[in-house]
């Protein structure tokens, strides 16, 4: 992993500097990360520094200790009540985490270890590269707890893995280590445990390295996949297109692609 720079660190979630890359890490390790009140304003402060920051070529979303995120944290639920406005704050607060994360202009990498269970699973699945532990816990126990799920998992699981396979997560609770969630399309791929956060980093490094309104233009794309008319697409990359032509990126890409192509006696 690259030297890092501390920036930040708020009491649940840690800010670090490589180069471009933010590396936003939860940290509440003696919960196993579980989310609280304090947990999600600690990421919504976090997550509106690193995307309102030029700089930012990418973001590293992570775990401290044993697990990414272990989701709600039942305990602090069972011993506290909350009046319907905290309620409702508590609820929008999980969902801006999840929305920031997803609209994002840079692309945003989970390194995902131990456990991602509810609140922990949507947070993960909020990145665009995810790479995992062979032995990751994913699960969504929401609904075996008379709870619902948050952060557009309704709409973006049948997206990811189909109906059926959706309803057998979010309706039977199926519990998906980091192999299979990998085969069922939820992840980008698995790793040894040991080497989650290692890998998340490289992952970013390349990602920062990229063309940054090419990169913006394809994460939007997909974002937008299933929600627009094939003309609106067509239509959405044409004007894309267009607008990567008057960078220098574009200029300094096929600058490179005609040196390569002449050196290998291409025409």
């Amino acid at each position: 992993m690259p030297a890092v720079e501390a920036e930040s660190e708020r009491a649940f979630v840690h800010l670090e500097r490589h180069d471009g890359i933010r590396h936003v890490q939860l940290h509440r390790p003696d919960r196993l990360n579980a989310v609280s009140d304090e947990l999600y304003a600690d990421l919504d402060a976090t997550l509106l520094e690193v995307t309102r920051d030029p700089s930012t070529r990418a973001i590293l979303l992570s775990g401290a200790g044993r697990a990414f995120c272990a989701g709600a944290d039942l305990k602090a639920h069972s011993s506290r009540s909350r009046t319907p406005a905290e309620q409702r704050a508590y609820v929008w607060a999980g969902q801006r985490a999840c929305r920031m994360l997803r609209t994002a202009s840079v692309p945003v990498v989970a390194a995902v270890h131990g456990h991602a269970i509810g609140a922990g699973a949507e947070l993960a699945l909020s990145a665009d590269i995810i790479v995992v532990a062979d032995d990751l816990g994913l699960a969504f126990p929401e609904v075996g707890l008379g709870t619902f799920v948050g952060g557009g998992l309704s709409q973006r699981l049948p997206l990811m893995v189909g109906p059926v396979r959706a309803s057998e997560l979010l309706m039977l609770g199926r519990r998906l280590s980091g192999v299979e969630a990998v085969a069922w399309g939820l992840a980008t791929e698995s790793v040894a445990a040991d080497q989650v956060l290692a890998r998340g980093w490289e992952l970013a490094q390349t990602l920062a390295e990229q063309p940054a309104v090419s990169m913006r233009l394809a994460k939007d794309a997909i974002a937008r996949a299933g929600t627009t008319s094939l003309d609106q697409a067509m239509t959405y990359e044409a004007e894309g297109l267009l607008a990567c032509m008057s960078t220098d990126d574009w200029s300094d890409g096929i600058d490179g692609f005609a040196t390569r192509a002449s050196s290998q006696g291409d025409d």
